[in-house]
């Protein structure tokens, strides 16, 4: 199994998924309220759902 280092910056706040070795940062809602959801088949990620609430 290869291995690979990435340096991620601890200090914000984030959501990253790894998908196939590569890591990806889930965006937040543009409105700063809101939610993320991961699907999930056959133990793989499949989709990422972002939804958003205003105020």
């Amino acid at each position: 199994m290869e291995t690979s280092k990435v340096e991620i910056d601890l200090r914000e706040d984030a959501v990253i998924v790894v998908k196939n070795g590569v890591p990806e940062v889930i965006p937040k809602p543009d409105s700063g309220f809101g939610e993320t959801s991961i699907m999930w088949q056959r133990g793989k990620i499949h989709t990422t759902k972002i939804s958003y609430t205003m105020k």
